[in-house]
């Protein structure tokens, strides 16, 4: 399917914006356009895009390819829960501008309506369809991303989650939408859709305030140089970045014509966090060495035999 352009998704590039104003309009529209679990039509359509009219071996197959869909949405959005309180946390240590942390606490409390969402559809989709389990592997990067959460840097946790929700994250729900058949789904993905647009505009600007931050104590990037870039920014970011083939592999599944997209996708997640690095003044050089663009090189050698 057709991707949002990166501009439709992270909007200007002006760095000589007033962020600050920036991150409080961000605010006020997060606010304004918040929804909650009890929006969804419940009672009004199916919980999947799944005709009354099919088989049941075939309703069988599309019940377990929705509920493993939404399970992974769900550890999706627990993961950026997770990042979004984190960043609190740093935002009030750092004491970023009461602007920033407004927006982080909108942000915060949009991901925890997704969530909800999420987990009522798992909730129901066990009793309409039981003995129907989603898949159970779980991304390796989701699998190395959660438990690290607390461990690193703010500006590592907000790139990152700025890029998901601008490439990833958007693209799933998206698809979700030309779904020809009415569900709660199908209603949800629109409205978490535009919540992960602002999520990323808002991402982008907090990641450059703590950048700022950290230029100040100990300089530029140094074209990716600088032993404490490398340490404390470069490096893990690289161990996270890197598994992004891995993970849309992992989302492609079985599906052949999901399999053949994949290089696409991922061209797609490059262009994204380039734009995003390039925004917030990260060196070219400094991007290379975090294998941005992802290559061959960063492909599963079971992807690239396949």
């Amino acid at each position: 399917m057709q991707a949002h352009s990166i501009s439709e998704v992270l909007g200007s590039e002006d760095r000589a914006a007033d962020f600050r104003t920036v991150a409080g309009n961000l605010a006020d529209q997060m606010i304004a356009n918040h929804w909650h679990v009890d929006r969804m039509p419940w009672s009004d359509a199916p919980l999947f895009p799944i005709r009354q009219n099919v088989s049941e071996n075939r309703t069988r197959r599309l019940a377990r390819f929705y509920k493993s869909v939404v399970a992974v949405q769900t550890r999706a959005e627990e993961i950026a829960v997770s990042i979004a309180r984190r960043l609190l946390v740093y935002a009030d240590t750092e004491k970023l501008d009461v602007a920033y942390r407004r927006a982080l606490s909108a942000l915060m409390n949009d991901e925890a309506s997704h969530v909800a969402t999420m987990v009522k559809l798992e909730w129901l989709a066990e009793q309409q369809y039981p003995g129907i389990d989603p898949r159970s592997e779980e991304s390796p990067l989701f699998s190395a991303l959660m438990p690290a959460i607390e461990t690193l840097h703010p500006a590592v946790l907000a790139i990152f989650m700025a890029s998901y929700e601008a490439s990833v994250a958007i693209r799933s729900y998206a698809e979700e939408q030309t779904y020809k058949t009415a569900s709660v789904l199908g209603a949800m993905a629109p409205r978490a859709a535009e919540d992960d647009g602002r999520h990323a505009k808002t991402l982008r600007i907090v990641a450059g305030e703590f950048l700022r931050k950290f230029r100040e104590r100990h300089g530029d990037d140094e074209d990716g140089a600088s032993a404490v870039w490398r340490e404390q920014i470069l490096d893990p970011f690289t161990k996270y970045w890197t598994l992004m083939p891995a993970h849309e592999f992992y989302l492609a599944g079985n599906d052949p014509r999901q399999l053949k997209n994949v290089r696409k996708v991922v061209d797609h997640d490059s262009a994204i966090m380039q734009r995003i690095l390039d925004f917030l003044g990260v060196s070219r050089a400094a991007q290379g060495y975090v294998h941005v663009p992802l290559t061959d090189r960063d492909y599963p050698a079971a992807a690239l035999s396949s």
